[in-house]
C-alpha cells in the first residue's frame, strides 16, 4: 500500500493478517476499510478537529499485538465488586477465555466474543458497521484490523439488571504494539440493560489501542453505559463510540478518563427518531503530562429529541484537557431540547485546557444552550471551609472532589459509582499533594 506520505501504521496494516476462514462479507469490509485508511491518512494538527491533539506519538513501528497471559490477580485492581458476575475479557485484542465469565442468561440475550459469532446465524453482515461511517481514519483502521471484541444483543422487552462488564487489557511487550478491540451492542425494542467497558493497561511498554464501539437502541430501549479508561502512561488510546438512538429510546453514557499518555475519545450520537434521548457525561482526571481529548457530536435528526452533555476535567502538573462539543439540529427537528456544559478545574500554573462548544441549528422552535468555564478553585470557598476547621489541603481536596463528583454521582450503576468514588478519593489526594 502506498500513499504520498508514508506513515508507519501503513506497515502495521500490511503486516496484519485476519483469522483463517473469515466470511467473505467481512473480508470485503476489511478491504474497503483498508483502502479508506490509506486514502484518508492520519489527521494532523492542521485538521480543525485535531488542532489541539498531536499524534506524533504514533510515529513508531507498531506491530500487531499478540495474545498474552494475564492472571486473575493482574485483573483484581480493575474488577468491580458486585459487577463481576458477567464479564468478557480480551487481552491485546484477543479473547482471554480463562478470565471470561459467561453464566447462563435468558434465551433472548446474547453475550459472546465477536470471533464466535461471525459465522453464526446472527447475520453480523447486516449489523457490523451499519451505523459507523468509514470516512474517518481510525474507524477505518479498526474495521480493517480488529481481532475480536464483545457482541451483546438484548432481545425485545427484556429487562436485564445484572451489569455486563467488558474488559480490554493491554500488556507489557518487547516492542510497541497496536491492538484494535471492537464492540457491537444492540438493544431491542423496550429492552433495558447496563454495560461497562474498561480499558486497562499493564506494564510500561509503549502501545496503541484503537477501539471502536457501536451501540444501537431500538424504539423504547433504555441503556446505561460506562467507559472507564485506565491505561498506562505509555499508552495512546484512540476510542470512538457510535450511538444510534431510535424513537423514545433513552441512552445514558459516561466516559471516565483516569489515565493514559494520550487519549482521544470521539462520541457521535445520532438521535434518529422522534422522542429519542441521550445523556452524555465525561470526566478527566489528569496529571503529569497526560493529554485527554473529548470530541462529542450529538445529531438531532427528528423532532422532539432531547440531549444533555456534561463534561468536566481536573488537570494538574503539565496535563491537558481538550473538549470539542457540537450539537447539530437538522431541518425539521422541531421541539429539540439540547443542553451542553463543559467545566474545567486547573490545579497548577502549567496545566492547560482547550474548549470549543458549538451549535449548528437549521430549524426554529428549539431550546438549545451551551457553555464552558475554566479556572481555579474559588478562594472564598476555600476560606469558608478553613474557617470551619479544615486545613488548606483538606479544603482544596474536598472542593475538588465535589467538582468531579458532580459527574460521578450521575452514574446509576451503583457498584461502578461506588468504585469510582473510592478511586477518586485516592487519586485526588495524590493530585493535591504538594
Amino acid at each position: 500500500m502506498n500513499t504520498q506520505t508514508h506513515h508507519p501504521l501503513l506497515d502495521t496494516l500490511d503486516a496484519w493478517s485476519p483469522a483463517a476462514n473469515e466470511p467473505d462479507w467481512l473480508a470485503e469490509l476489511r478491504r474497503d476499510a483498508a483502502y479508506s485508511f490509506v486514502a484518508l491518512g492520519l489527521p494532523t494538527i492542521k485538521h480543525e478537529e485535531w488542532r489541539w491533539t498531536n499524534l506524533k506519538a504514533l510515529n513508531a513501528e507498531f506491530k500487531p499485538a499478540e495474545p498474552a497471559e494475564v492472571t486473575e490477580a493482574d485483573l483484581a485492581p480493575y474488577l468491580i465488586a458486585e459487577a463481576d458476575d458477567i464479564r468478557l475479557v480480551f487481552v491485546n485484542g484477543h479473547l482471554a477465555d480463562k478470565l471470561t465469565r459467561l453464566p447462563r442468561v435468558p434465551k433472548d440475550l446474547v453475550i459472546e466474543p465477536l470471533s464466535r459469532v461471525l459465522a453464526s446465524s446472527e447475520r453480523l453482515d447486516l449489523k457490523l458497521g451499519r451505523h459507523t461511517p468509514q470516512a474517518e481514519a481510525f474507524t477505518a483502521l479498526n474495521t480493517a484490523m480488529f481481532t475480536d471484541g464483545a457482541y451483546i444483543r438484548v432481545g425485545n422487552a427484556l429487562n436485564f439488571e445484572t451489569p455486563i462488564h467488558i474488559l480490554y487489557v493491554s500488556t507489557e511487550t518487547a516492542s510497541p504494539v497496536v491492538s484494535t478491540p471492537r464492540s457491537l451492542i444492540l438493544a431491542g425494542e423496550n429492552a433495558t440493560f447496563r454495560v461497562i467497558e474498561s480499558y486497562v493497561g499493564l506494564g510500561n511498554s509503549p502501545r496503541f489501542v484503537n477501539a471502536l464501539t457501536e451501540l444501537a437502541l431500538k424504539p423504547g430501549a433504555q441503556v446505561r453505559h460506562v467507559k472507564l479508561l485506565r491505561e498506562t502512561d505509555a499508552t495512546v488510546h484512540i476510542g470512538r463510540h457510535e450511538f444510534h438512538v431510535e424513537r423514545d429510546a433513552q441512552l445514558t453514557s459516561h466516559n471516565i478518563n483516569l489515565s493514559a499518555k494520550l487519549a482521544r475519545n470521539a462520541t457521535h450520537a445520532v438521535l434518529a427518531s422522534e422522542g429519542a434521548f441521550c445523556n452524555l457525561n465525561g470526566l478527566v482526571l489528569g496529571n503529569g503530562t497526560q493529554h485527554f481529548d473529548h470530541h462529542v457530536e450529538v445529531d438531532h435528526v427528528r423532532p422532539h429529541g432531547r440531549s444533555n452533555q456534561l463534561y468536566r476535567s481536573v488537570v494538574d502538573d503539565k496535563s491537558r484537557s481538550v473538549f470539542s462539543g457540537k450539537i447539530v439540529v437538522r431541518p425539521g427537528a422541531n421541539g429539540t431540547d439540547a443542553q451542553q456544559q463543559n467545566n474545567n478545574l486547573l490545579l497548577s500554573d502549567d496545566a492547560k485546557v482547550d474548549t470549543k462548544p458549538q451549535l449548528e441549528i437549521y430549524t426554529d422552535d428549539v431550546k438549545c444552550s451551551h457553555g464552558a468555564t475554566s479556572g481555579r478553585l474559588d478562594e472564598e470557598s476555600v476560606f469558608f471551609l478553613r474557617a470551619r476547621g479544615l486545613d488548606e489541603k483538606a479544603a482544596r481536596g474536598l472542593l475538588t472532589f465535589a467538582f468531579a463528583n458532580d459527574v460521578i454521582e450521575q452514574i446509576k450503576i451503583d457498584p461502578v459509582r461506588e468504585h469510582l468514588e473510592a478511586i477518586m478519593r485516592e487519586r485526588l489526594h495524590g493530585l493535591l499533594e504538594s
